[in-house]
């Protein structure tokens, strides 16, 4: 009797169940099934972007330096002259010489204008021209050292400022010229003539015939000019 109550329980549960799943009330395997997805964790995709920086192309430019030469023309001022194709040498013009003048003599200075001959030449002094012959000096009157004489004259003296002094002793040449001492600085001209051996001591009296003299001794000695030949006479 006991056993049997269980069995009869069980078996009501069936029927009844039964009931209510043809009434709707139970699941059945025939209806529709309905599948939820499961949530599918999706996660942004992050697409690497590479942003790429503006490449800044910088040219350097380096400014190319042409190094111009530029050759400093040195306009040398050049006096044009009239002389011979062997002047060469040019004496300084010295103007406050300390000269040793003869007692009583005169002393001013002058530009030369122009060489007339190897003994005589043009002077301007205070806007006006005058003839000077040199004091002492005789040199032939044309030949070979009268050329080197004149070349000689004209190299020293043309275009100089040189300083002129009179000799108490002496007064005008033949050809009514006064006569002078011609000084370049402290040198006196008129015995290079006689030092180089184109030219004699003159005749006559002078204050410093002496020293000329002596400067054609000096000529003599050293076998120059007109000394080469003895039998030349000036």
């Amino acid at each position: 009797m006991h056993r049997t109550l269980p069995i009869l329980g069980l078996v009501l549960l069936v029927v009844l169940a039964g009931c209510l799943g043809g009434l709707g009330f139970g699941g059945s395997s025939d209806g529709p099934t309905t599948t939820t997805a499961a949530p599918t964790n999706t996660e942004p995709t992050q697409t690497a972007t590479s942003t790429l920086s503006p490449t800044t192309s910088k040219t350097t430019t380096t400014p190319t330096t042409t190094a111009s030469t530029t050759t400093a023309t040195t306009s040398t001022a050049t006096t044009t002259q009239p002389s011979t194709a062997s002047q060469t040498t040019t004496v300084p013009t010295q103007t406050t010489a300390r000269i040793d003048a003869p007692s009583g003599g005169q002393r001013f200075e002058a530009r030369v204008t122009k060489i007339v001959d190897p003994t005589t030449i043009k002077i301007e002094r205070n806007g006006k021209t005058q003839t000077v012959d040199l004091i002492g000096v005789r040199v032939p009157k044309d030949g070979l050292y009268h050329t080197r004489a004149l070349q000689t004259t004209k190299a020293q003296l043309e275009y100089s400022t040189v300083t002129l002094v009179t000799d108490p002793q002496v007064g005008t040449s033949s050809d009514g010229h006064p006569q002078m001492y011609v000084y370049t600085g402290e040198w006196l001209y008129n015995t290079q003539l006689l030092r180089s051996g184109y030219a004699r001591v003159a005749d006559g009296e002078f204050s410093k015939r002496a020293e000329f003299e002596r400067k054609q001794q000096e000529a003599k000695q050293g076998g120059y000019g007109l000394w080469k030949n003895t039998t030349t006479t000036a």
